[in-house]
């Protein structure tokens, strides 16, 4: 209801959401971290102003399980990206209970585990396993042994079960039988000492915490995941109780916890004095976190106004591209999109000023400089498809990514220069993301470019494609997209009955119903065009509210372009001078009019009509409304249709009135979009 909230999962709905990640425990916030950083160094690199940030994520150590984390892992090593933390709440619970893993298998406990399989993907690992206390009894006589107990010879099952003993005496009998060479150690220490150390693990340390959230920062070039070792329900008697994650503290347990806190009266929280040490740290804390946040925002309107003036100075954005398609037979919708993405690229990269063309470039035209500036916010990516979706102009030479190889095939003489060149770069011209066969990754990353607008102010354009089949493969990352509010573009190309002949997994198609989406589905190549044209101006001007994700269904299947103005002007509405009623010339009526000798009004005007229908999501192509012998209810079928199977429903149309069915009868919807 747009109240400020505390609560466990954040929303961007939420009131005070700034920069937080919509949470939860499906393992998408801590990778949408990720791209977030990848996204500000891209902005950065191509010349915008993005905070100095570093990117935290927390997750738990069951939550670490999740696939969508495992993804991404080498991902984000491979992109350097030096400016992420993850950090993992080690406490050997889970909802149901205590965890148990098969250390004899793994070799050691989850947390060695973790160890081993981020810093064999390239990533900084730091073990936070021990509080200072712990830290002061190892260097005691014996001291090295109880480090070895804790870090080498104890089970996490193991462990949770000590932390249940209260009995510190029975509980050194019981370590000294076991572990014989500990003996000397628990001689050694009271039995305060041995519960407290035991219960001393290092996410508790805020000094501890402090130092390794530091020394994550210093890796540049390397993602830093802190394993901080905690006890569920620290301070609280159900520490360490395998039911413990809905368990609420009694009454007298709070009254308990205000008297150790020195909290008097009936308040249940208080801060601290605002002379003590305390209370000065967290006022000079807060004042520094709230300037920053300020910054943040005097820098996003900042952008905002740099960008919305910019994006004028041209005039409006046009609403068509103006890709011939006169001379292609039988294009489709995803050739459309190649050409339209590849006419961005090219205007993206051609020099406003002409004396810095440089050879073969020709100028920008009037209609095309509108285009420029959101070409150069324009990025694509795709899950190892980019040159089977026809991405290829917008892929060749202009990998975005760690510049960690030579051309070594130009060098060598054995380049093809038929295919395009995947060398990554850093250049302000490198548009385009590379990913693995990675669709969840790639939804991640798309969703996080395209929360920059909301961010810090940059309305970068980020546009993916997938095989319409693999959009599944990557829902819950769509969702969080759409829950983000994200603005962003889909592509799932081929779709339905142009994917389906490769067989096995790729014949599932279905319609996605989530709030805060568009989806299309056109049959004509300009019907693509307009779309595409609304869809950046709306992100790029910020006007698409509710409506944020945007999903392109495409097909490779080829439709006669002309078929669209040629149904088009038989419609009486786009007849010139219409006296009486019309009829078709192969089919004549009495007292209608062969449409054939009424000429239509001009290709513009009806056009600009049938765009503002496509945008509103649906229009007539074939319309015998105006026609003589037109009869609903009698005579008149209304098909309605979307994208490829609508050259089906043009030939039921025409079967109809050949066989005097519905004589005159077809109402026909193409191109539609639904929200």
């Amino acid at each position: 209801n747009g109240e400020p909230v505390f609560q466990s999962y954040h929303s961007t709905y939420d009131s005070d959401h700034h920069n937080f990640f919509p949470s939860g425990t499906v393992g998408i916030p801590p990778v949408e971290a990720g791209y977030m950083a990848l996204a500000y160094r891209y902005a950065r690199e191509h010349g915008y102003e993005v905070p100095d940030a570093h990117f935290w994520a927390i997750c738990g150590d069951s939550e670490f399980r999740e696939g969508s984390m495992y993804e991404a892992v080498p991902d984000f090593a491979e992109r350097e990206l030096g400016s992420l933390t993850w950090i993992v709440d080690y406490n050997r619970q889970s909802l149901d209970g205590q965890r148990i893993t098969n250390p004899e298998i793994v070799g050691g406990t989850d947390a060695d585990r973790i160890e081993r399989t981020m810093a064999a993907n390239g990533w900084e690992v730091i073990q936070l396993r021990h509080g200072y206390k712990r830290q002061t009894l190892f260097k005691k006589a014996g001291g090295d042994a109880f480090q070895n107990f804790l870090e080498k010879e104890l089970e996490d099952y193991e462990l949770q079960a000590l932390l249940l003993v209260q009995d510190m005496k029975a509980l050194k009998k019981g370590i000294a039988k076991e572990h014989p060479n500990m003996k000397k150690f628990l001689e050694s220490v009271s039995d305060q000492e041995l519960f407290e150390a035991i219960r001393d693990f290092g996410g508790h340390d805020i000094i501890a915490m402090a130092d390794a959230m530091e020394m994550s920062k210093k890796s540049t070039r390397r993602p830093t995941i802190i394993i901080a070792h905690t006890l569920k329900g620290w301070g609280l008697r159900c520490a360490a109780m395998p039911g413990n994650h809905s368990q609420l503290p009694t009454e007298d347990e709070v009254m308990e916890l205000k008297s150790k806190q020195g909290i008097n009266g009936t308040a249940l929280f208080e801060r601290f004095a605002a002379g003590s040490n305390e209370g000065k740290f967290l006022k000079d804390r807060g004042d520094r976190l709230l300037a920053d946040i300020k910054a943040q925002s005097v820098l996003k309107e900042k952008n905002q106004n740099y960008f919305l003036k910019k994006l004028t100075e041209w005039g409006e954005i046009p609403e068509s591209l103006d890709i011939n398609t006169k001379m292609t037979s039988y294009p489709h919708t995803q050739w459309m999109l190649g050409q339209l993405t590849a006419k961005l690229t090219r205007i993206s990269n051609t020099p406003l000023e002409e004396n810095k063309l440089v050879e073969k470039q020709k100028p920008l035209t009037e209609t095309e400089k509108p285009f420029k500036l959101p070409g150069e916010l324009f990025i694509s990516m795709a899950p190892d498809v980019g040159t089977s979706t026809n991405l290829n102009p917008a892929m060749d030479g202009k990998i975005f990514g760690a510049p960690v190889v030579t051309d070594l095939e130009t060098e060598l003489g054995v380049k093809d220069h038929k295919l395009p060149d995947m060398v990554p770069g850093e250049e302000v011209t490198d548009r385009f993301l590379r990913f693995e066969i990675a669709e969840g990754n790639v939804m991640s990353c798309v969703g996080a470019f395209g929360r920059m607008r909301d961010t810090v102010g940059i309305p970068i354009i980020p546009l993916m494609t997938v095989y319409d089949f693999f959009i599944k493969r990557a829902l819950d990352q769509y969702f969080y997209n759409l829950y983000w509010k994200s603005s962003f573009i889909c592509v799932g190309t081929p779709s339905g009955v142009t994917l389906s002949p490769e067989g096995a997994q790729h014949g599932w198609k279905s319609d996605i119903q989530i709030p805060n989406q568009i989806t299309w589905e056109p049959l004509f190549c300009q019907e693509l065009d307009w779309i595409l044209c609304d869809t950046i101006k709306r992100h790029v001007m910020n006007n698409n509210a509710g409506r944020t994700g945007t999903l392109l269904r495409l097909v490779t299947r080829g439709a006669e372009q002309k078929d669209m103005l040629h149904y088009l002007k038989k419609q009486a509405r786009f007849k010139s001078g219409l006296e009486g009623q019309l009829a078709r010339a192969e089919f004549p009526v009495a007292a209608g009019v062969n449409e054939e000798e009424v000429s239509a009004v001009d290709e513009s005007t009806i056009l600009r009509q049938v765009r503002e229908e496509v945008l509103q999501g649906a229009y007539y192509l074939i319309d015998y409304r105006g026609y003589a012998g037109y009869e609903p209810g009698d005579n008149v079928v209304n098909i309605l249709s979307m994208g490829s199977p609508s050259t089906e429903a043009i030939k039921a149309s025409e079967t109809l009135l050949a066989h005097g069915v519905s004589n005159m009868a077809a109402g026909f919807f193409g191109g539609a979009g639904f929200i």
